[in-house]
């Protein structure tokens, strides 16, 4: 299932030194998950801010990085990862137009305040649909989101989010000041701490719902339980 040539980069990334995984060509046969991507369900996701459609995972895709990737997660992020793992994630496609997000679509966002929770993020598309991007929040200076830091930048969030563009976010954003990118690139995988802001940046890709031609990724989040 996995490349015994996958190629690993890692190091650190803004002022606070977040942790940085990249792995390129990651699976053997990655061709395999858009196939089962064309053929999944794909809606609206209720209650995320995902500016598109998601489906469920191919089955055992998130158990098999999760233990693939069980030494990195330790080494990288500091997790324990002596015990079990709980993966949660969901295929998604970017579809909606710049005109129609939401005002909190249009900014770099954290997905927790737990800085043990790692995010995934599996291209399954080819090279051209962006990438992520990570930021700074430029009023505060905060690269990642604590519970001690939620109250203070939700005091200038609360103002800055009705005032930027329609657009997806890049390095012009309002509000924020762009740390690094990593491209977008057929089966490469990129790793991060989920509470670090962050957003898909579209580059000149295509918004299709069509899995075989539009930006899809899989995208998964791993948490580690104490071991007893």
């Amino acid at each position: 299932m996995f490349n015994s040539s996958a190629q690993l980069q890692s190091g650190y990334i803004g002022s606070e030194k977040q942790p940085l995984l990249v792995i390129d060509k990651v699976f053997a046969e990655p061709d395999v998950f858009v196939r089962e991507a064309a053929g999944a369900t794909f809606s609206a996701p209720a209650g995320s801010a995902y500016p598109g459609l998601n489906a469920t995972l191919p089955n055992g895709l998130g158990v098999a990085l999760a233990e693939a990737l069980r030494p990195l997660l330790g080494q990288g992020f500091g997790m324990d990862v002596t015990g079990a793992l709980t993966i949660t994630g969901f295929l998604a496609l970017a579809t909606t137009p710049a005109e129609d997000l939401t005002a909190l679509q249009r900014i770099p966002h954290f997905d927790s305040a737990d800085p043990q929770r790692v995010a995934i993020v599996l291209y399954l598309c080819q090279a051209g649909f962006g990438g992520t991007a990570f930021f700074r929040h430029r009023a505060t200076g905060f690269e990642t989101i604590d519970k001690g830091r939620v109250k203070t930048f939700a005091a200038h969030a609360k103002y800055e989010v009705e005032n930027v563009p329609a657009a997806y976010t890049d390095a012009m954003t309002p509000y924020y000041e762009q740390t690094a990118q990593v491209n977008a690139d057929y089966n490469r995988l990129v790793a991060y701490r989920n509470n670090i802001f962050h957003a898909a940046v579209l580059g000149q890709g295509q918004l299709s719902p069509d899995p075989r031609t539009g930006r899809l990724t899989a995208n998964l989040f791993i948490e580690a339980r104490k071991a007893r």
